[in-house]
């Protein structure tokens, strides 16, 4: 008995079905998970959610086996009826879903002259469609993980270029209350889309979005520093550098180190050893003196030093910025977001990095970890298990910010030296 076949270009194009050719799942994949990667991609493929969720549950009313065997295809041999129950639709709506899988290129029907399906007959719905393509939907898989950490980073930086203008423009507000600059650019930050309305934006428009933010921010840091240069002396909230973290709760570096830790827990298979302070260092264990020596050796080392310390590709995202000595804290941090998904650190490490240790520390720790990462015979294997190891030395108190800058800057003078 012969058979119809729907006809479907795209389908055709990307795979020819025949009796003795079957294509199979590639590697080690299965029926299951095979029928979850066509769900995430489906919108892509201008599949609906209603269609990409019968795809699922038409897959499971297969054999598995038929997934990765040469010698068959999976096929629902049911008629279109018994199809409509399986999958609580009407028939008609049924038809429309089976319809736009096809166009899509996920299955191909086959039906008789009166629109049967039989095993007999070799008439049905068949998955070798879908299959031959599995290559092709495991790359737009990938593409489509790669964008969605795109924009979970660059979300993550509009949030940054808010919380840096929020606290210039608080700056702005008790150096100059009636500053019409300042007024300006917080009717235009008033203007920019919620956290929101940032999940629904395509990637250009979100990078475009990020860029103007990043500008804005920047404007405004611009103008504070002219007001405070005007007033003589600088806002205190809006230190530049990484005066405020240090004050906080780093320990002297005078303290005791297990060699076997060496900064980390002595179980994480880390083959790098964090910085230990240098001979030079002469921090005390009195509270006040080691605090007025800490925050006067970060005052001293200034944006040009830390640029210096910092490893070559994060000083390219810098240079990118100003020049060394005009860098300001936001730049610090906006590189050190540059680098957490190239170093291979989660959104969640960095985020509760952040929370934990606050910002200026938190990017601290991403600079110190970058410049180790980037030495000469020294390898983090897991740089996102590593700073969880950092956050968590800071939560207890013994995470050595400054030890580990001094380390630095020794290191760098014995390599310049040598």
């Amino acid at each position: 008995m012969a058979f119809q076949r729907a006809a479907h270009p795209a389908a055709t194009r990307a795979y020819r079905d025949t009796e003795d050719e079957h294509p199979t799942l590639p590697g080690n994949m299965q029926r299951d998970s095979f029928a979850a990667l066509v769900e995430r991609v489906a919108p892509r493929l201008g599949v609906g959610r209603a269609a990409a969720n019968a795809f699922v549950r038409l897959a499971s009313m297969t054999r598995p086996s038929d997934w990765t065997s040469p010698d068959r295809s999976p096929v629902i041999y049911a008629a279109a009826g018994e199809v409509a129950k399986m999958l609580d639709r009407s028939q008609v709506r049924t038809r429309v879903i089976t319809a736009e899988l096809e166009r899509a290129g996920l299955i191909e029907r086959r039906t008789g002259a009166n629109g049967s399906r039989s095993r007999t007959s070799g008439t049905g719905l068949y998955f070798g469609a879908a299959i031959a393509r599995a290559a092709e939907l495991m790359a737009l898989d990938d593409q489509l993980k790669a964008e969605r950490q795109q924009a979970i980073f660059l979300r993550g930086q509009r949030s940054t270029h808010k919380r840096h203008l929020i606290r210039a423009l608080e700056g702005l507000s008790e150096l100059s209350p009636h500053c019409p600059e300042a007024e300006a650019i917080r009717q235009e930050a008033e203007a920019w889309p919620s956290a929101e309305r940032l999940h629904c934006m395509d990637l250009a428009a979100l990078e475009s979005h990020v860029d103007e933010a990043d500008r804005l921010c920047r404007t405004a840091l611009d103008l504070l520093e002219k007001r405070e240069e005007s007033n003589g002396e600088p806002f205190e909230n809006n230190r530049p550098y990484i005066q405020d973290t240090t004050e906080e709760s780093l320990v002297s570096c005078n303290e005791t180190v297990d060699k076997r830790s060496a900064g980390l827990p002595a179980h994480d298979n880390f083959h790098v050893v964090p910085p230990n302070g240098g001979p030079n260092c002469r921090e005390k264990d009195d509270g006040a003196a080691s605090g007025a020596l800490k925050s006067e050796f970060i005052a001293r080392l200034g944006p040009q030093r830390l640029f210096d310390l910092a490893s070559p590709d994060m000083q390219l995202y810098l240079c990118g910025r100003a020049e060394p000595e005009y860098l300001r804290f936001h730049d610090f941090v906006w590189a050190a977001e540059r680098r957490v998904p190239e170093l291979g650190i989660s959104p969640d490490a960095w985020n509760t990095a952040r929370e934990v240790m606050g910002e200026d520390s938190a990017m601290l720790s991403i600079l110190i970890l970058d410049a180790r990462k980037s030495e000469p015979g020294h390898v983090i294997f897991k740089p996102g298990g590593y700073l969880r190891a950092m956050t968590e030395r800071y939560r207890r108190g013994e995470l050595y910010l400054i030890r580990s800058l001094i380390g630095l800057s020794e290191r760098q003078r014995a390599g310049h030296g040598s």
